[in-house]
């Protein structure tokens, strides 16, 4: 029976006063969405505030401690006398665990939030940590929101180590007591002797106990393959670095650059090879990399970016990252020695006092003509009529 038209149009009416409409549904998903995107920014950011208080209290707490154990154990084949030991410690051992993945300087903890993303109930943190000497780690954390809407840390990557949290934790378990197993498994390869394997658990443990020297000769012995193994490479640098000696570290993160140069996870290690061995060019590459990866402007990234322009000889693209720097981040103290010294080389004489007054009132330097001479890079500005008219001045 053919319906008339006046009788369908009545029911189309009645059918759209009766239920929202579909731009009413867009709009109130938008609506949830944005509420969640601020609960992450929120959540993460008074996380990231009581960092800088000194407390772990709020960083531990929104840990799901069991589904993080989940993740350390993951499809590892872990001995199970080291798990239930694990399990049995627990209690005890799970705060400094969690705390022992972070250096804090004797100042204490600087933390930066980079920025947060997020999609629904997933989202991603960036968080940078200052540390001496002008150095800096990134961590990079994945999240989500738990029934309550309240933010949950579900692992990190560490860009000093290569390695996310988990992986780092549950890697020194297996190494506790390596089964054949669990070897095969950290191996991309299948065909292997059980000498090789019987060499590469050997290895495993004097990366277990720390003997490096015992650990280098193992490595130097064994077949060029099991050499570039990422976990071999990566345990090279982790063990140089946990025994600080430093010469051994560079050899290692030389090995680095040569099986995995393009890996954004080793860039910021890769710096310290980088930098003594004069390849600038690579160092600022590993820089840009990193800066992908993290996805967030950085105003140390920048700074860092100034430096290395500088060392290559570009002048104008290292006073162009030290002023993105700053104006990112004015209270950023290397952001000020990369402009003193990229303006330095421009003779923007004028913008060197600048830096220079703020490194002194803001961070303490005692920036005289004594302290600049030692540095050929001040040649020039040491003999300027602004220097001089800045240091007659008294201010």
């Amino acid at each position: 029976m053919k319906i008339p038209k006046i009788l369908l149009c009545l029911v189309m009416v009645a059918t759209s006063l009766s239920s929202p409409s579909h731009a009413d549904e867009v709009e109130d998903a938008e609506k949830a969405e944005l509420a969640k995107q601020e609960a992450f920014r929120s959540g993460f950011e008074a996380i990231v505030d009581d960092l800088n208080y000194g407390s772990f209290d709020s960083f531990i707490a929104a840990i799901d401690q069991r589904h993080m154990v989940d993740r350390i154990f993951g499809l590892r084949l872990i001995d199970q006398k080291i798990k239930k030991r694990f399990n049995e410690r627990l209690e005890y051992s799970y705060e400094g665990m969690i705390t022992s993945a972070f250096v804090v300087p004797e100042e204490g903890m600087k933390a930066t939030l980079l920025g947060v993303e997020s999609r629904g109930d997933l989202g991603r943190a960036v968080v940078r940590y200052d540390l001496p000497k002008q150095q800096f780690n990134y961590h990079e954390y994945d999240l989500r929101l738990d029934k309550r809407g309240r933010v949950e840390i579900v692992d990190w990557t560490d860009f000093l180590r290569g390695l996310t949290f988990s992986e780092g934790i549950g890697r020194s378990m297996v190494m506790g007591a390596p089964s054949v197993p669990a070897m095969r498994k950290l191996l991309d390869f299948s065909n292997v002797r059980e000498s090789d394997l019987f060499q590469f658990g050997e290895l495993l443990k004097a990366a277990r106990d720390r003997r490096l020297d015992r650990y280098l000769e193992i490595r130097d012995a064994m077949e060029p393959r099991f050499q570039r193994q990422r976990i071999v490479v990566e345990t090279s640098v982790q063990v140089a670095k946990q025994t600080r000696k430093r010469r051994q570290m560079i050899a290692a993160l030389q090995i680095m650059a040569e099986h995995f140069p393009d890996d954004p996870l080793y860039s910021l290690m890769l710096l310290d090879y980088y930098f003594p061995s004069r390849e600038y060019e690579k160092a600022l590459q590993a820089l840009q990399r990193l800066s992908d990866r993290l996805d967030f402007d950085d105003a140390a990234m920048e700074a860092r970016l100034s430096a290395a322009a500088l060392v290559m000889g570009n002048g104008q693209d290292a006073a162009a990252y030290a002023e993105m720097a700053l104006a990112r981040e004015p209270g950023l103290e290397l952001a000020w020695w990369s402009a003193l010294n990229a303006r330095a080389a421009m003779a923007d004489f004028a913008g060197c006092v600048d830096a220079l007054r703020r490194l002194e009132a803001d961070f303490g330097y005692e920036l005289g003509p004594e302290a600049l001479q030692k540095n050929p890079a001040y040649a020039q500005l040491l003999q300027s009529t602004e220097f001089e008219a800045w240091r007659a001045s008294g201010q």
